[in-house]
Protein backbone atom coordinates (compact mmCIF):
# COMPACT_ATOMS: atom_id res chain seq x y z
CA UNK A 1 0.00 0.00 0.00
CA UNK A 2 1.50 3.28 -0.72
CA UNK A 3 2.29 5.94 1.68
CA UNK A 4 1.88 9.14 1.20
CA UNK A 5 -0.71 11.81 1.92
CA UNK A 6 -4.20 10.61 1.97
CA UNK A 7 -7.00 10.74 -1.41
CA UNK A 8 -10.45 11.17 -0.35
CA UNK A 9 -13.25 10.43 -3.17
CA UNK A 10 -15.57 13.61 -4.14
CA UNK A 11 -18.37 13.86 -6.21
CA UNK A 12 -18.28 16.14 -9.17
CA UNK A 13 -21.61 18.33 -9.65
CA UNK A 14 -22.63 19.16 -13.29
CA UNK A 15 -19.79 16.36 -14.59
CA UNK A 16 -22.56 13.47 -14.76
CA UNK A 17 -21.40 12.92 -11.20
CA UNK A 18 -18.11 12.21 -11.87
CA UNK A 19 -16.08 10.99 -8.77
CA UNK A 20 -12.30 12.79 -8.47
CA UNK A 21 -9.75 11.80 -5.76
CA UNK A 22 -8.45 14.81 -3.99
CA UNK A 23 -5.71 15.21 -0.80
CA UNK A 24 -7.81 14.95 2.37
CA UNK A 25 -6.25 18.49 3.43
CA UNK A 26 -7.90 19.88 0.10
CA UNK A 27 -11.36 18.22 1.04
CA UNK A 28 -10.81 19.40 5.00
CA UNK A 29 -10.09 23.24 3.28
CA UNK A 30 -13.57 23.20 1.58
CA UNK A 31 -15.23 22.53 4.64
CA UNK A 32 -13.22 25.00 6.86
CA UNK A 33 -11.49 22.65 8.80
CA UNK A 34 -7.60 23.86 9.26
CA UNK A 35 -4.89 21.92 11.06
CA UNK A 36 -1.77 23.87 12.74
CA UNK A 37 0.01 20.31 13.54
CA UNK A 38 3.49 21.80 13.83
CA UNK A 39 5.64 24.18 14.82
CA UNK A 40 4.66 27.61 13.92
CA UNK A 41 6.90 28.86 11.00
CA UNK A 42 6.31 32.15 8.28
CA UNK A 43 5.57 29.56 6.21
CA UNK A 44 2.83 27.45 7.67
CA UNK A 45 1.16 30.87 9.00
CA UNK A 46 0.91 31.88 5.82
CA UNK A 47 -0.59 29.24 4.43
CA UNK A 48 -3.30 29.04 6.68
CA UNK A 49 -3.88 32.89 6.67
CA UNK A 50 -4.62 32.37 2.81
CA UNK A 51 -6.70 29.79 3.41
CA UNK A 52 -8.37 31.68 5.52
CA UNK A 53 -8.73 34.75 4.08
CA UNK A 54 -9.58 33.34 0.54
CA UNK A 55 -12.56 31.09 2.24
CA UNK A 56 -13.97 34.11 4.12
CA UNK A 57 -13.97 35.67 0.97
CA UNK A 58 -15.28 33.30 -1.44
CA UNK A 59 -18.49 33.12 1.22
CA UNK A 60 -18.07 29.01 1.11
CA UNK A 61 -17.95 28.71 4.73
CA UNK A 62 -20.15 29.68 7.11
CA UNK A 63 -17.95 28.90 10.29
CA UNK A 64 -13.93 27.89 10.53
CA UNK A 65 -12.36 25.14 12.74
CA UNK A 66 -8.80 25.21 12.96
CA UNK A 67 -7.54 22.19 15.04
CA UNK A 68 -4.10 22.83 16.67
CA UNK A 69 -1.22 20.26 17.51
CA UNK A 70 1.58 22.60 18.16
CA UNK A 71 4.73 23.23 20.29
CA UNK A 72 4.38 27.35 19.41
CA UNK A 73 6.82 28.92 17.61
CA UNK A 74 7.50 31.72 15.76
CA UNK A 75 5.74 34.78 17.66
CA UNK A 76 4.86 37.42 15.15
CA UNK A 77 3.52 34.71 12.57
CA UNK A 78 1.29 33.48 15.67
CA UNK A 79 0.24 36.93 16.19
CA UNK A 80 -0.32 37.17 12.61
CA UNK A 81 -2.90 33.59 12.96
CA UNK A 82 -4.76 35.38 16.09
CA UNK A 83 -5.27 38.81 14.40
CA UNK A 84 -6.47 37.41 11.75
CA UNK A 85 -8.65 34.65 13.29
CA UNK A 86 -10.44 37.75 15.35
CA UNK A 87 -11.15 39.79 12.17
CA UNK A 88 -12.86 37.37 10.39
CA UNK A 89 -16.68 37.71 9.59
CA UNK A 90 -17.39 33.98 10.55
CA UNK A 91 -16.68 32.73 13.37
CA UNK A 92 -13.50 30.82 14.13
CA UNK A 93 -13.83 27.39 16.42
CA UNK A 94 -9.93 26.51 17.94
CA UNK A 95 -9.37 23.24 19.42
CA UNK A 96 -6.75 21.61 20.96
CA UNK A 97 -5.95 18.14 19.70
CA UNK A 98 -3.17 17.15 21.06
CA UNK A 99 -0.47 20.05 22.22
CA UNK A 100 -0.81 23.57 22.36
CA UNK A 101 1.68 25.09 23.80
CA UNK A 102 3.42 28.60 23.60
CA UNK A 103 2.35 30.66 20.95
CA UNK A 104 -0.63 27.57 19.73
CA UNK A 105 -1.62 28.16 22.90
CA UNK A 106 -2.15 32.00 22.17
CA UNK A 107 -4.35 31.26 19.37
CA UNK A 108 -5.89 28.56 20.48
CA UNK A 109 -7.30 31.53 23.14
CA UNK A 110 -8.11 33.62 20.62
CA UNK A 111 -10.94 31.23 18.97
CA UNK A 112 -14.56 32.70 18.65
CA UNK A 113 -15.70 29.12 20.83
CA UNK A 114 -12.17 27.07 22.25
CA UNK A 115 -12.68 23.81 22.82
CA UNK A 116 -10.19 21.01 23.57
CA UNK A 117 -10.06 17.18 23.17
CA UNK A 118 -10.18 15.40 26.64
CA UNK A 119 -6.27 14.53 27.01
CA UNK A 120 -5.29 17.34 25.06
CA UNK A 121 -2.46 19.62 27.34
CA UNK A 122 -1.87 23.26 26.93
CA UNK A 123 0.97 25.17 28.09
CA UNK A 124 1.13 29.32 28.58
CA UNK A 125 4.83 31.01 29.45
CA UNK A 126 6.11 34.39 27.72
CA UNK A 127 7.38 35.35 24.61
CA UNK A 128 11.19 35.27 24.88
CA UNK A 129 14.71 35.81 22.46
CA UNK A 130 18.43 34.88 22.51
CA UNK A 131 20.38 38.48 22.76
CA UNK A 132 23.84 36.07 22.97
CA UNK A 133 24.86 37.61 18.90
CA UNK A 134 23.05 41.38 19.82
CA UNK A 135 25.34 44.47 20.35
CA UNK A 136 23.95 46.26 23.98
CA UNK A 137 22.11 48.54 21.99
CA UNK A 138 20.26 45.91 19.59
CA UNK A 139 19.92 44.32 22.99
CA UNK A 140 18.28 47.32 23.95
CA UNK A 141 15.63 47.69 21.29
CA UNK A 142 14.81 43.88 21.55
CA UNK A 143 13.93 44.00 24.80
CA UNK A 144 11.64 47.19 24.30
CA UNK A 145 9.69 45.14 20.97
CA UNK A 146 9.24 42.23 23.30
CA UNK A 147 7.60 43.91 26.02
CA UNK A 148 5.63 45.28 23.67
CA UNK A 149 4.62 41.95 22.21
CA UNK A 150 4.35 40.59 25.34
CA UNK A 151 1.77 43.17 26.51
CA UNK A 152 -0.22 42.61 23.23
CA UNK A 153 -0.28 38.47 24.18
CA UNK A 154 -0.87 39.72 28.15
CA UNK A 155 -4.34 41.43 26.45
CA UNK A 156 -5.42 39.08 24.51
CA UNK A 157 -5.36 36.37 27.53
CA UNK A 158 -7.00 39.14 29.47
CA UNK A 159 -9.58 39.30 27.06
CA UNK A 160 -10.10 35.64 27.49
CA UNK A 161 -9.81 34.49 30.31
CA UNK A 162 -11.08 37.71 32.05
CA UNK A 163 -8.50 37.50 35.09
CA UNK A 164 -6.64 40.21 35.72
CA UNK A 165 -3.07 41.17 34.32
CA UNK A 166 -1.13 40.30 37.76
CA UNK A 167 -2.68 36.70 37.19
CA UNK A 168 -1.99 36.36 33.41
CA UNK A 169 1.75 38.02 34.31
CA UNK A 170 2.24 35.36 37.17
CA UNK A 171 0.95 32.68 35.21
CA UNK A 172 3.57 33.71 32.13
CA UNK A 173 6.61 33.69 34.56
CA UNK A 174 7.25 30.35 34.16
CA UNK A 175 5.84 26.83 31.78
CA UNK A 176 2.44 26.16 33.11
CA UNK A 177 1.46 23.02 32.04
CA UNK A 178 -2.03 22.37 31.83
CA UNK A 179 -4.62 19.34 31.38
CA UNK A 180 -7.67 20.20 29.07
CA UNK A 181 -9.81 20.57 32.57
CA UNK A 182 -7.05 22.67 33.84
CA UNK A 183 -7.40 24.80 30.79
CA UNK A 184 -11.46 25.09 31.26
CA UNK A 185 -10.81 26.06 35.10
CA UNK A 186 -8.17 28.78 33.58
CA UNK A 187 -10.96 29.71 30.77
CA UNK A 188 -8.33 29.33 28.33
CA UNK A 189 -11.21 26.64 26.90
CA UNK A 190 -14.81 27.01 26.71
CA UNK A 191 -15.63 23.08 26.67
CA UNK A 192 -14.08 19.46 26.28
CA UNK A 193 -14.90 17.56 23.53
CA UNK A 194 -17.17 15.14 24.84
CA UNK A 195 -18.49 17.11 27.82
CA UNK A 196 -21.75 17.57 28.60
CA UNK A 197 -22.70 16.02 25.45
CA UNK A 198 -20.63 18.37 23.15
CA UNK A 199 -19.53 16.70 19.82
CA UNK A 200 -16.66 17.09 17.40
CA UNK A 201 -17.35 18.61 14.42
Amino acid sequence: MPVGLPKVPVLIPDEDEEIEWTDVYNELYQRGILILGSEITSENANILLGALIYLSLAGSVGEFKLLINSPGGSVIDGIALYDTIDILLQPVETTAVGVAASMACFILSGGTSRTAFPHARVMMHQPSSSFSDLKMEDIVLEMQAIKKIRDCIIDGYIRATLKSRKEITDTLEKDVFMSAIEAKEYRLVDCIVGEDGFEFP
